[in-house]
């Protein structure tokens, strides 16, 4: 009855050994998923702010081309109406860049590219006109805007916005 006794107590411990190691294991690889879950969100952060600041360096770009004459008004709006849509941005701020989407809006039926390359002369010059229009109307509009940004730039400093 002793060695019964024995060889129980043997399995009993052998299998809260066993036990004790797989609760073990499954916490240590529960603590490498947290581990390379928080790694990954660190990443994903990182990526949202090289991102932001990208859209913000092109934007302070573009409104300087647009400032200097070396990119036309009507594509420095368009350029600057799509990376503002991929900003979080307040609605006074949202107001505040209102011209540029309105030329943006204006001119979403143009052909760009090779569309534009394939149209006739004819065709590519009534739509210059258009261009043309819409930016002798915006001008002091838009180069307001360009000079805010030129002044008050997308990112610039710890936590600045233009919001």
């Amino acid at each position: 009855m002793a060695w019964l006794f024995a060889v129980l107590s043997l399995v009993v411990l052998t299998l809260a050994g066993v036990a004790a190691w797989l609760w073990w294991k499954v916490w240590r690889i529960g603590r490498q998923q947290a581990q390379m879950q928080e790694q990954l969100e660190q990443q994903r952060a990182q990526n949202e702010l090289d991102r932001l600041d990208y859209i913000h360096e092109s934007l302070n770009v573009i409104a300087a081309a647009v400032l200097d004459d070396q990119c036309p008004i009507t594509e420095g709006c368009i350029r600057m109406a799509v990376l503002l849509d991929n900003l979080p941005l307040d609605c006074d701020t949202k107001h505040r860049f209102s011209v540029l989407f309105e030329v943006y809006n204006a001119t979403r039926h143009i052909p760009t590219h090779t569309s534009w390359k394939a149209l006739e002369r004819k065709q590519q010059r009534k739509y210059e006109q258009e261009m043309w229009a819409l930016e002798r109307k915006h001008n002091d509009a838009v180069m307001e805007v360009m000079a805010y940004v030129k002044s008050h730039p997308f990112g610039k400093g710890v936590g600045a916005s233009i919001n």
